[in-house]
């Protein structure tokens, strides 16, 4: 059986009175495969901003294996976040650009 790895509740993002990111729960089970997609300007980036500890939830949890972690500092979550390009390079294919992070490391 999977436990859960990453688990969003409730989680919310604010920037003075604009809602960016409305009441999120989500749980990622360890051992899975996740993607997070959706249109420009849907909030994915700031999702995982949040979950880095690089921006902070105006409310809601994260907890990462049964953890909260919504206060913790970046450098005291044992996560990390690297930002790309949408094509590595541009040479090969989107499967190939997707398959390269999962070859490499």
């Amino acid at each position: 059986m999977l436990t859960s790895a990453l688990q969003l509740v409730d989680l919310t993002k604010r920037y003075g009175k604009l809602t960016v990111v409305s009441q999120v729960n989500l749980t990622i089970k360890s051992g899975e495969f996740f993607s997070l997609v959706g249109p420009s300007g849907s909030g994915k980036t700031t999702i995982l901003r949040m979950i880095a500890g690089l921006a902070t939830p105006a409310s809601g949890s994260i907890l990462l294996d049964g953890k909260e972690i919504t206060g913790l500092p970046p450098e005291q979550r044992g996560l990390g976040l690297v930002f790309q390009n949408y094509a590595i390079f541009p040479h090969l294919s989107v499967y190939d650009n997707v398959a390269f992070g999962l070859i490499v490391f």
